[in-house]
């Protein structure tokens, strides 16, 4: 851990995603030159610095996921500041914060000017990196995972004019012949939530399906994939609409620049299960709440959790039938 160059005890950004994952609070010195503690909380979700309270406090009202408080440290004499750095799904850029700081300090800085400077740098970093949501993240895989089946199988032009997910439509796929909504879960049971009343209405003479897909942690897994990998996979299969694929990304929310944010390995938990949305299926549609819902007009948004574990399912059409799995 410690950079015989530099005197600094540098931590890697796996090293950093472990102690987190690990959920054991850590602490120790961070240099070999200055006063510096590193903290790390798991059960916070949160990375502090401790170094002596000498000068003025730094100023970081501006920030919402920062705060800077002094303490007392029981055997150490005068007041210390503790920097205390929100660090949810931001762990390294956390980390790299405070070693920035550090290196200020270890150059002679006060902790105020280290704390200045350093936010200054990283402001971009700290304002404008948005880690997508585990729901939408786990959301992107399953989508990407039928996209990929699509190319091979129909051709990187059909498959990605096919991929309305991004646009926000009803369903994520209208493909040749059918209609299809994926549904993506990182639960043991198939367990998806559905989003609005229309979600599971099939358009007039198209039928629709909904594709249960279920996804687990990988660990070190050789078939382990995170949505970094499976973006430049499914990116690598493209000849002719990269930047078709590349814009449809940026709708939903994904920027290259931030890759290194999704460092989670997933693997498939089962094979992905197809149901015909049909009249026996328990969707709560439009429709239907207009049939049983008084003053229906009073209802502006719906919301549910279905659980297809144990419904009949079937199989896709071709030429996606290998997608799924075979009911016989």
């Amino acid at each position: 851990m410690s950079d015989p160059g530099t005197g600094r005890n540098h931590l890697t950004p796996e090293t950093v995603e472990d102690y987190f994952t690990a959920g054991v609070a850590a602490a120790f010195s961070i240099s070999d030159k200055v006063d510096a503690v590193l903290e790390i909380d798991p059960s916070h979700q949160e990375i502090r610095l401790v170094s002596p309270a000498a000068g003025a406090d730094p100023d970081v009202t501006a920030y919402e996921r920062i705060a800077v408080e002094r303490i007392g440290i029981v055997g150490k004499h005068g007041d210390w500041f503790r920097l205390v750095v929100d660090a949810t799904r931001m762990y390294y850029e956390a980390y790299i914060l405070i070693e920035s700081i550090v290196d200020q300090l270890e150059s002679g800085a006060s902790f105020r000017h280290a704390v200045s400077e350093s936010l200054s740098g990283l402001r971009g970093l700290l304002a404008g990196r948005r880690r997508l949501s585990d729901e939408k993240e786990a959301g992107l895989i399953g989508e990407l995972l039928v996209l990929g089946h699509a190319i091979e199988h129909s051709g990187e032009e059909s498959a990605l004019d096919a991929w309305l997910g991004p646009l926000s439509e009803e369903h994520d796929f209208g493909l040749d012949g059918f209609d299809a909504e994926i549904k993506t879960t990182r639960s043991e049971g198939r367990n998806h939530i559905i989003g609005s009343e229309s979600q599971l209405q099939p358009a007039p003479g198209r039928p629709l399906y909904l594709v249960s897909i279920q996804i687990t942690l990988a660990g070190a897994a050789a078939g382990g994939f995170t949505l970094s990998d499976l973006i430049e996979t499914t990116r690598g299969m493209l000849e002719n609409s990269r930047r078709t694929f590349d814009a449809a990304l940026q709708r939903i929310g994904w920027a290259d620049g931030d890759a290194d944010m999704y460092r989670t390995k997933f693997q498939l938990r089962s094979k992905p299960r197809a149901f015909l949305v049909n009249p026996e299926f328990p969707a709560i549609t439009g429709a239907r709440l207009d049939q049983v819902v008084p003053q229906r007009g009073f209802i502006s948004a719906v919301s549910y959790r279905i659980d297809v574990s144990h419904l009949h399912f079937e199989m896709l059409p071709a030429p996606f039938a290998d997608f799924c799995e075979d009911p016989s």
